[in-house]
């Protein structure tokens, strides 16, 4: 079993960078409750120059999917942010959407812990979070 952590606005002292994992970009319109809810009913909705969930959901995937495969049966944490979070989430969980991005977007840090047999997401746990306004 791979066991993978996920901190919301984690700051290492030692990082390695996969670019595929940061935050989405944001275009133009900047990030408001009316914009979160346009993209989440829409998943392929962005702004001018900006990125869909979809969009961030397929680089954040590709790099999870290697990573599972080149860390099998190891502990990784990875330090992200909250719509690359969500994504991620939403690939694995369907239901999750608006409401659910909307009900974590004041929690920094968050913490969440995803286990997987092989690709397969077996379970998954909120570990702990820190609530600090948006």
């Amino acid at each position: 079993m791979t066991r993978i952590y996920f901190v919301r606005h984690a700051q290492p002292k030692r990082r390695w960078e996969d670019e595929r994992l940061r935050e989405r970009d944001k275009g133009a319109g900047g990030n408001t409750h009316d914009l979160f809810e346009k993209r989440w009913k829409d998943l392929d909705y962005h702004e001018r120059h900006g990125e869909s969930i979809h969009m961030v959901q397929k680089r954040n995937i590709e790099a999870l999917m290697e990573l599972l495969s080149q860390y099998e049966g190891k502990t990784i944490v990875i330090g992200t942010h909250g719509t690359a979070l969500s994504a991620i989430f939403h690939y694995f969980d369907s239901n999750f959407g608006s409401s659910d991005f909307l009900r974590i977007i004041d929690w920094m840090s968050y913490i969440a812990a995803f286990d997987f047999e092989g690709e397969k997401l077996v379970s998954k746990e909120e570990c702990c979070h820190i609530e600090k306004e948006f």
